[in-house]
């Protein structure tokens, strides 16, 4: 058993509180240290394999706006639906879905002030990018798009650390929300409005808490990066714009676990569940279950049992194992 197995070995090593860690996020485009990722890293995308689409040539020129042809008056539309799988990193037999709705794409591209000014784009964030389109008081306008990552396939999704740009102006927020329950609902993760600034928050999965952030957007021109803990299972990500803003991802890192389903030939998983809530760990029927602490200690054991009081164990993340006949389930939970 490896002895660092979990994310936020830092708030066991600080005594920095759960809650305030999990709100600590860069924005500044120097990179991301603020949180320590205990997961392998899955996902590592940076959009420089997609085609060009794009209704301008040169990045500069702004968003992808729909225009008007002007012979046939036609809309000629600057965004595209597209549904991608994406193999995970170190894997040949699963993969992610990215679904785009109303995006375009410049996988060579430059954050548009970084290219009109002929310098680099701000430290980590890669040339090309997915831009997603905004509604927006245009003539000709843009239809309100998303670039939806449908991360469920992973056991658990531990941090996000992602870039955005703009296409210059105004045009500087961005939104990621996140859904826990298939795509039914989504909860905002992180509000960046290119203006209100002042109303930026970022928000906890679990507690739903919101934490109020000064970052301003308007060094997206030139790129900004962002990192966000997620720690649950069952995850879909959406990226879109924020009051009527364009906003650019350019970069794309997940870290979390998955068990490829050849490597425990028999062991099926998908109908056993494992929960936690209340200082409570719960699996959804009798099982054999084992919980490790975050230095990979065995804490807790039952031999018949789907309810696990952690009641005297301290806050953090914890490696639960659980046995149900054939089925085998192992989830990482946040107990608080």
């Amino acid at each position: 058993m490896k002895t660092k197995i979990f994310t936020l070995i830092i708030c066991a090593l600080t005594g920095v509180g759960l809650n305030s860690l999990a709100q600590v996020n860069t924005g500044t485009g120097t990179g991301w240290e603020g949180l320590a990722p205990g997961s392998p890293l899955v996902i590592n995308e940076n959009f420089q394999g997609f085609p060009f689409f794009h209704s301008d040539t040169e990045s500069n020129q702004g968003n992808s706006d729909n225009v008007i042809d002007p012979i046939s008056g036609e809309i000629v539309y600057g965004y595209m639906n597209k549904t991608v799988k994406v193999p995970l990193v170190g894997t040949q037999d699963s993969a992610v879905t990215y679904i785009f709705d109303q995006c375009a794409f410049a996988p060579q591209w430059k954050t548009a002030y970084a290219f009109r000014d002929a310098v680099e784009n701000t430290p980590n964030v890669s040339d090309g990018f997915v831009e997603i389109s905004r509604t927006y008081a245009s003539t000709p306008p843009t239809v309100h798009g998303s670039f939806v990552v449908d991360l469920r396939k992973l056991e658990f999704v531990d941090i996000i650390q992602w870039s955005h740009s703009s296409t210059g102006g105004n045009k500087r927020g961005v939104l990621c929300e996140v859904s826990v329950d298939n795509g039914t609902t989504w909860d905002t993760l992180r509000y960046q409005p290119g203006t209100n600034y002042n109303a930026s928050f970022t928000k906890d999965v679990f507690t739903h808490v919101k934490t109020p952030n000064t970052y301003r957007c308007d060094p997206s021109a030139f790129g900004m990066t962002w990192e966000d803990g997620i720690w649950a299972e069952n995850i879909m990500l959406r990226f879109g714009e924020c009051g009527g803003q364009t906003a650019r991802i350019h970069d794309l890192k997940v870290y979390g676990d998955y068990t490829a389903t050849t490597s425990a030939k028999g062991i099926k998983s998908d109908d056993l569940k494992i929960y936690s809530y209340l200082k409570k760990i719960r699996i959804s029927e009798q099982a054999k279950v084992a919980v490790y602490n975050i230095t990979g200690k065995l804490v807790k054991t039952a031999d018949h049992s789907n309810l696990i009081s952690m009641d005297d164990m301290p806050s953090g993340i914890y490696l639960v194992k659980a046995m149900a006949g054939n089925r085998a389930k192992t989830a990482k939970v946040l107990i608080k």
